[in-house]
């Protein structure tokens, strides 16, 4: 651990702080109640059979997974992987999903609010303007320069140097499941599991700071931590706000979207 540059060492030890607390908060949270007596709150998924057991425990085995696949990369970047082993790792990851979509989208909807197609647009494009601009004034203030400097990270994601550095196979599997599959994949389990079950425990606004931590850190890249942070927070108020997953996937999938054209049409405009 000692003789990796420091800015691994950091975005290791957010990632591990991050985890631990996502999984120690319920869990404490529901011994003090249990040692107080207090009145048990009422059920992750009311009206469903689905098992919270199960909920706990896999949302904790995506969590440690996303958590120890990001530090195998920040520790030992993985070698150019051919592109069968890039199909077979990307049915994996959706085959591992799988479950968690289905059984999140066949529990018992939560009463939506009446809204036009319109207004729908509307909050997209609100909640990404939003983003933007915390993004743009985070690029202005040069704070990331600052961290690079001091850290000598890196400025660019190993997804994004691949994006413009790869084979043609290579930019189209990681727009394809950036654009695509890791939106569900990703909304499902960190809004849809990892903050309902933070917030059912620990109150709305724990839950939010926390999973949008854990969803900023399992990513990997420590110049992308503030940006990332500010990202899943607006994703947490957008899935209140339209109280399912359609809102937060749906943003999701315009800003990859938006930000994987940017990547292979106008790579000189990528801040390094």
């Amino acid at each position: 651990m000692s003789s990796l540059p420091l800015y691994k060492q950091i975005i290791i030890c957010v990632i591990f702080l991050c985890t631990t607390g996502a999984c120690l908060l319920p869990l404490l949270e529901a011994m003090r109640q249990r040692r107080e007596t207090a009145v048990p709150p009422v059920p992750q998924f009311p009206g469903s059979s689905f098992p919270n057991a199960f909920a706990y425990i896999y949302t904790a085995f995506f969590m440690l997974t996303f958590a120890m696949s990001a530090i195998q990369d920040i520790m030992a970047p993985a070698a150019v992987a051919s592109p069968m082993e890039m199909l077979l790792s990307g049915v994996v990851q959706i085959g591992l999903y799988m479950p968690f979509i289905i059984v999140y989208f066949s529990l018992p909807r939560r009463e939506q609010p009446q809204s036009s197609l319109i207004l729908k647009v509307w909050w997209v494009v609100k909640a990404l303007f939003f983003i933007w601009i915390a993004s743009a004034l985070i690029e202005l203030s040069q704070v990331n320069r600052l961290i690079s400097h001091l850290t000598q990270c890196p400025p660019l994601q190993n997804v994004v140097q691949l994006m413009m550095d790869g084979s043609s196979f290579e930019k189209g599997y990681v727009a394809i499941m950036a654009v695509f599959i890791a939106p569900v994949t990703e909304e499902c389990c960190f809004r849809g599991f990892v903050y309902n079950i933070l917030k059912r425990w620990n109150g709305r606004w724990i839950a939010t700071l926390t999973s949008a931590l854990l969803f900023a850190a399992v990513h990997g890249s420590l110049l992308q931590l503030i940006p990332l942070t500010i990202f899943g927070v607006v994703q947490c108020l957008a899935y209140e706000k339209a109280r399912s997953l359609w809102l937060p996937v749906a943003i999701h999938t315009v800003f990859n979207a938006c930000s994987t054209l940017l990547i292979l049409l106008f790579p000189e405009l990528i801040p390094v």
